[in-house]
Parts: structure tokens; sequence; C-alpha cells
């Protein structure tokens, strides 16, 4: 009886695997997954010198990977598994009881942090007498602002020590900000951003007794249906996300100097796609200048994509607002704020983005 259990097992294993292995030569391959917002692995060019190197099998195991049939599916599955065995981390990100889907931040090259927060610190230096402010905004994740929705048996890197690190730059205090609010929408459910609510309570402290109250922004809905990168990481969802527009006045805004001018600064275009994000802006690129109507002195932002939801709450004070992503930027920024006249800095990123980026120290160039 037991040997023909296992061999019925044996056979269905074998049939399912030559059932797959069918399925990924005869499917076609995606070249882009709408779901991760990414590229995915190309089949790699096979060469000796690769083979031998390492290259080859490694790209590869790649392009099998992000090639597995029903890929998304099976990320699905896993997750729900996960749950159902009472495990609440998978896929770098935690679930929480009441559906929260955080990115998990568990790990940090202090190196890297150190050399960002230095190349921070001859920034300032270099911009003192070439600007008229220089301001550092650091943006706490919702691994530490949530972290009670969390619990400790996950572990965490303290965000409050990384801060405390940068205390000689930072212009507000974020996680002072946003503390009081974590019962608020201040990030989302499915993805690892803050909300427009989120980055308002960090303008509030950045502009202190300047900063206008929220009513004076005209609010508008712009989705209610967002699955963002958390989303994507584990293939479950339970509540969808809601994206809200703060209006204020009628800016226009050009990317990378191409001439095209486009009327305010959501690219409603988006939504109606899966990367929703990105409507803020139309998402990370290089340069995009914005001309906000408005009387006033010009901003430089240079940012991560944390920013594209803060810059809404800044048009009330600047006349143009540049804003740079340095990892695609290229030119000099040095020779850009000069040739631009900019008056004045912010630089914003979020405390996990920031300990990994890698192209701060052009930030002078």
């Amino acid at each position: 009886m037991k040997s023909k259990k296992a061999i019925t097992a044996a056979a269905l294993f074998l049939v399912l695997l030559f059932g797959i292995s069918i399925c990924f030569l005869l499917l076609p391959k995606r070249g882009y997954s709408d779901n991760e917002n990414r590229y995915l692995t190309a089949k790699p060019a096979f060469s000796l010198e690769s083979l031998f190197s390492g290259e080859f099998t490694a790209q590869y195991e790649s392009y099998v990977t992000d090639g597995f049939p029903f890929r998304d599916m099976w990320i699905s599955v896993k997750s729900r598994l996960d749950l159902a065995l009472g495990r609440k981390d998978t896929g770098g990100v935690h679930i929480t009881d009441d559906g929260w889907q955080i990115e998990m931040f568990t790990d940090i090259d202090e190196e890297q942090y150190e050399k960002n927060l230095n190349y921070l610190r001859a920034a300032k230096e270099f911009y003192a007498d070439k600007l008229d402010s220089f301001d550092v905004l650091l943006v706490p994740t919702a691994a530490e602002v949530l972290k009670d929705k969390i619990g400790t048996e996950t572990p965490n890197v303290d965000q409050a020590a990384l801060l405390a690190q940068a205390e000689d730059l930072l212009s507000a205090d974020c996680l002072a900000a946003l503390t009081p609010h974590t019962n608020q929408y201040i990030y989302y459910r499915n993805d690892h951003h803050w909300t427009s609510l989120g980055a308002f309570y960090c303008y509030e402290a950045l502009m202190g007794d300047i900063a206008l109250p929220i009513g004076q922004f005209t609010q508008e809905t712009l989705s209610n249906q967002f699955l963002g990168t958390t989303f994507s990481k584990t293939g479950i969802w339970f509540k969808q996300d809601t994206i809200d527009a703060y209006l204020y006045g009628y800016p226009t805004m050009e990317h990378n100097m191409d001439g095209n001018v486009i009327e305010g600064i959501y690219d409603r275009s988006y939504l109606s796609v899966k990367d929703k994000y990105s409507v803020y802006l139309s998402g990370n690129q290089a340069v995009t200048k914005i001309d906000t109507g408005n009387v006033g002195d010009k901003l430089i932002l240079v940012k991560d994509s944390y920013a594209n939801t803060f810059v809404q709450f800044l048009l009330p004070y600047y006349s143009e607002i540049h804003v740079v992503d340095l990892r695609s930027f290229g030119m000099s920024l040095a020779a850009y704020i000069e040739q631009q006249e900019i008056d004045d800095m912010l630089v914003l990123y979020n405390l996990k983005g920031f300990s990994e980026e890698t192209s701060l120290f052009r930030i002078t160039k």
C-alpha cells in the first residue's frame, strides 16, 4: 500500500515537473513585469568565458527565476502559505494583523550611510556662499513609524539612531512629526512610500510658522485602487490604497529639458496602469522643472521617490522648483545650479533609500 502511494506521489511530481518545464520552454517570455515595475532578466548569451567566470550561470538562474511559468501566482501562493503557517514575514515584507504590508529594513551598510552623510556635510559647506539655504530631510520608513504594528520578533534597523547620527544636518525631525499620527493614513498599506498626508506632516515640521494649513490645498482623490511595491513582493492584498492629491495653483512641468510643457504636476495617464504612484511628477525623472506661477525664489530638490509626494506642498513658496534625481542626472549639478540661478536647496530621501544610495558623491560635482 505504501509502495503504491509512493509511486503515485512520484508520478504526480514528475508530471508536474515535466509540465512546468514544457510551459517554461513554450510560453512567451515577458520582457517587463507590470506587477513588479521592472524589466525581467533576458536570456543570457552563451560563451565559454562567461561560463567559466560564473557569469553565465548566475544570469541564467535569474532568467529562469524571472521567467518561471505563472510566477505572480506562485508568489501569491507562497505568501498565503506563509500566513497560514503563522509566518508574517515574506519576501522582505511584514504583513500586519490589520493588513498593512510593510517593507522591512533589517540590514544597513553603515559605511555607505556615513559616506552619504559626509557627502551632505561637504555639500552644505560647498554651497554655503552659493545658495541662500541648504535643507535636509531624511524620512523614516513605515518599518520605524508603524513598528508597533510589527512587533519585536521581527529584526528592524533602529532608524531613530540613524537620524541621531544625522542630527547636525537635519532641518526638521520627520520621525517626531509623523509619530503622533500613526493612527492616520500616513503610509500606504501596499506600497513602501508615505502618503500625501504623511508628507504634509513633515512639510509642516519643515516650514514651521509659514506652513499653510491643509485646508488651503484642494484635496482630490486620484485613485482608490492602488497596489504598490509591497503587494508586488507578496502577491496578496487586504484593502487597496487611495492616492490623494493636494492641489495648489496652476503649475506646469517640463521633464529633462525636452521642451514639452505639461499642465499640472500629476500625470493622470499612470492612473490606468499598475504603477499608479508615478502619477506624482510622472515618476522618477532625471530633472523636472516646475513653474509654479507664483512669485518667489528658485528651489532645487535633490531626492528619491519619497519627494514626489512632497513637492505639491512646496508650490506656494517658489517661482520654480527643479527636481533632480542624481541616479540619472547626467549634468554637473553645481553648473546647473549656477546656470538656473537657483536660490535654495532641499535634499529629501527616505532613510532606507538614503542608506543604499551610491550617487550622492555627485552633489557637489
